[in-house]
């Protein structure tokens, strides 16, 4: 398996979005759809893009945010494409971020059986990851993508000049999933942010910054395109946020904003249970904090949070299986810790609620 394959990655690459979906479209018809703040920002562009390439163009807009991810969202974009009698050689386009993408992946891949999937991801978070993988899902009351499918894009166009349309807050938040990858895969990486965070919006580092982290994510994907083994080395940190994220509400907390939190948690288990030095979890948490990152959360019943945690998708017959970083730019996955060290160290996380 080869997850580059079909990823075409550089500045500009959005308007030539057309000659690369082209041949995709044996019917010369295919389906956009992006949130209005990103179709206002993005849409006429990538249409015009499409268009140039004599692409005929179906858009649609859908709600923004996690929000979006839902069974009865999907159903409307069902009955969408049903009603423009959709084949099933026609592409359907997500334009926007990781709900965007996670979201139209999911009918993508459930419409007809499945339909060409193109991913232009427009945010950081879905530029490094989850456009890359085929992952694609929606939520449920009971958890973030419980209902979902491998349905890799056959093809994904990232263009980094696209993140200048972020507001400060989202490239901000985006940012954790960076720090992240440095954290597990990179210690120069983590190095070249920590001498970088004066400049986080500069072009040239985001195209950098983008190029790196798309290749580890690629590479760790080839080695388990399933999600079996090691592959769960990028769930760093998202056995607390996505728990956050589910008790809170979709959408109280950025995601971004709720993997940082959830690693500061993994990152102090992974502390005091003798996996990682105090030095690199410093380190960790100081370059959250001077980025912008929140290392807390309020408004939530920390014992909420941990039965939530039970539900996510690592558990096995009851117990959360841990990523935990041993150096900066190594980590390990499947460790069993004590729920006695958990429980203190999820409430230590929250701010009076």
């Amino acid at each position: 398996m080869n997850s580059l394959e079909g990823v075409i990655i550089g500045r500009g690459a959005l308007d030539r979005a057309g000659e690369i979906v082209r041949e995709l479209a044996p019917t010369g018809r295919v389906f956009l759809c992006a949130d209005p703040n990103v179709m206002n920002f993005l849409g006429e562009r990538t249409t015009l893009a499409l268009e140039s390439a004599g692409l005929r163009v179906q858009a649609r807009t859908i709600p923004e945010g996690e929000v979006s991810k839902s069974l009865e969202v999907a159903a409307d974009v069902y009955h969408w494409l049903a009603a423009h009698r959709a084949e099933r050689g026609e592409p359907l386009i997500a334009l926007g971020g990781g709900c965007t993408g996670d979201l139209i992946g999911f009918v993508a891949a459930t419409y007809a059986r499945g339909i060409p999937l193109v991913q232009i991801p427009t945010t950081l978070l879905a530029q490094i990851d989850s456009s890359i993988g085929g992952k694609v899902a929606v939520d449920l009351p009971a958890g973030k993508n419980l209902v979902g499918a491998f349905y890799p894009a056959h093809r994904v166009i990232i263009d980094p000049d696209a993140l200048a349309t972020l507001p400060r807050e989202q490239l901000v938040a985006d940012y954790a999933e960076v720090i992240k990858t440095a954290v597990i895969f990179d210690a120069d990486l983590f190095d070249l942010i920590e001498a970088s965070t004066h400049r986080l919006d500069d072009p040239a580092l985001l195209a950098e910054l983008v190029e790196r982290c798309v290749r580890w994510k690629a590479k760790v994907v080839d080695e388990d395109p399933e999600d079996r083994g090691i592959r769960a080395i990028l769930n760093y940190g998202h056995t607390i946020a996505h728990a956050i994220e589910t008790v809170a509400g979709y959408g109280a907390y950025r995601h971004g904003e709720a993997v940082a939190i959830g690693m500061v948690g993994a990152g102090r288990l992974a502390q005091q249970s003798g996996h990682w030095s105090a030095a690199d979890l410093t380190r960790q948490n100081n370059l959250l904090t001077a980025i912008g990152l929140p290392d807390t959360f309020s408004g939530v019943d920390p014992s909420q949070v941990l039965d939530a945690m039970l539900r996510d998708k690592k558990v096995q017959h009851g117990i959360i299986r841990w990523v935990l970083p041993t150096t900066l730019g190594h980590a390990t996955v499947n460790n069993k810790l004590d729920p006695t060290l958990v429980s203190p160290v999820v409430h230590s996380l929250t701010r009076s609620w």
